[in-house]
């Protein structure tokens, strides 16, 4: 979406500062369909061979496939894996969907697998997932299963990215209360910029999006690489509470090794 004249002229001081902080992102494009064992998805079966250990949370449930992504079908991004399988798993079990609102690494309820190519072929694969159940008081937070596209593209800092005062020097109300006199001006070029920089959507790197605020504002700022960003999707009845959206947050020093045990796992709405 693009900017109106009027807050393009307000951002002209800090322009420069803005397109400073541009990235590149790779955003996920969701298609309700089928997918096979080795591609990129929401929901639906995983690529799983039958001599591995299932994933179970911490009361023993088997749990379900979240996403999962082929490095090898999306765009190169730096410090990203090129290749190799990336597996979030979430608890069928927990209201919280997994998380840990104290301990966002803590991955009793949710699991992160990589699986280091080459692949196994689908005989020595599980192909049955009826053991995986969702019991009926239970949300899951998504009820269908979708293939991924991917695109190259890059963007700038997103409005509630915890680093944003270190980029302008100001919080983002106080920023756009010191370019106007007007309070209603004030809170209608804020509501604009936040519209334009949500940083919502399915994506791979880039800058996070937020219902409510980053959880890294406070802690676990060295976790300050998007390994995925999942947002809620109409396409497949994709829905975080109500129109949330849940985020995976990694060092770079972690990522770089293919190392996923320390990941932070947040999820919010409205």
């Amino acid at each position: 979406m693009a900017q109106s004249v009027n807050l393009q002229a307000k951002l002209a001081p800090y322009r420069t500062a803005l397109d400073g902080t541009e990235i590149p992102s790779v955003h996920l494009h969701i298609k309700e369909g089928k997918t096979g064992p080795y591609d990129s998805k929401i929901a639906g079966d995983p690529y799983f061979p039958k001599a591995d250990e299932y994933p179970v949370d911490g009361e023993g449930h088997p749990m379900k496939l979240l996403a999962q992504i082929n490095f090898g079908q999306l765009p190169k991004l730096e410090d990203y894996p090129e290749s190799g399988l990336l597996q979030i798993f979430i608890s069928v079990h927990d209201d919280l969907y997994g998380m840990n609102i104290d301990q966002k690494q803590d991955q009793k309820d949710f699991r992160i697998r990589f699986i280091e190519e080459p692949f196994l072929p689908k005989e020595e694969l599980v192909s049955d997932f009826s053991f995986v159940k969702i019991p009926d008081d239970v949300y899951f937070p998504v009820t269908k299963e979708g293939a991924v596209l991917a695109e190259l593209t890059s963007e700038t800092i997103s409005a509630g990215d915890y680093r944003f005062e270190k980029v302008f020097g100001k919080e983002s109300w106080d920023l756009f209360e010191s370019m106007t006199d007007d309070g209603e001006e004030a809170d209608a070029l804020m509501d604009e910029f936040y519209e334009t920089q949500s940083g919502f959507g399915h994506k791979i790197g880039g800058y996070p999006g937020f219902t409510q605020e980053d959880p890294r504002q406070y802690e676990d700022q060295d976790h300050a690489l998007l390994l995925l960003q999942i947002d809620s999707d109409d396409e497949v009845d994709m829905m975080w509470g109500d129109c949330g959206i849940a985020n995976f947050f990694i060092k770079k020093e972690d990522l770089k090794k293919k190392q996923f045990g320390n990941v932070v796992y947040n999820w919010d709405c409205s």
